[in-house]
């Protein structure tokens, strides 16, 4: 891809996750549960409503994880933290890399980016290469400690 190709191929991305984040809010009440669960070994993530009752599953692709306090994105394919089945599912997104002509997407270690913005549309390219319909950012429990970026395959 040239450099124009690229920018566009990356504003796609982002306009198409921002219109399938605005349909996973509207139909599915995303963002607006009490609490989330991401459940490694069946690849689903749980939303719960403030009763801790379960209404909402999601099978899902981790795309990669952000860290603030360093600014900086590893991708899931590479994560060790991340079960060997679950690297393998993410293992799709190095395609990015033949397609857009950037290494970045085929990285193995842990590497710099431009903040959280960057991570978003990492997340959108992920999500458009997938043919996901939309993406979880998944908070750390501890303060500044990486968020993880989900994309939903489907709800179950």
């Amino acid at each position: 891809m040239t450099d124009e190709e690229f920018d566009k191929f990356l504003s796609e991305a982002v306009d198409e996750l921002h219109e399938k984040q605005e349909i996973l809010q509207k139909e599915y009440g995303l963002g607006n549960f009490s609490r989330w669960w991401f459940e490694q070994n069946s690849a689903t993530l749980q939303f719960f409503n403030e009763q801790d009752s379960l209404c909402l599953e999601a099978n899902v692709i981790h795309i990669g994880s952000f860290s603030p306090k360093s600014n900086t994105w590893k991708w899931a394919w590479s994560n060790d933290s991340i079960l060997p089945w679950l690297r393998q599912r993410a293992e799709k997104l190095r395609e990015l890399e033949v397609i857009t002509g950037f290494d970045l997407f085929n990285q193995e270690n842990t590497f710099e980016i431009e903040g959280e913005s960057m991570a978003w549309e990492l997340a959108a390219m992920s999500v458009k290469h997938l043919s996901s319909i939309g993406c979880y950012r998944a908070p750390s429990s501890q303060e500044l400690g990486p968020t993880s970026f989900l994309a939903i395959v489907d709800f179950k």
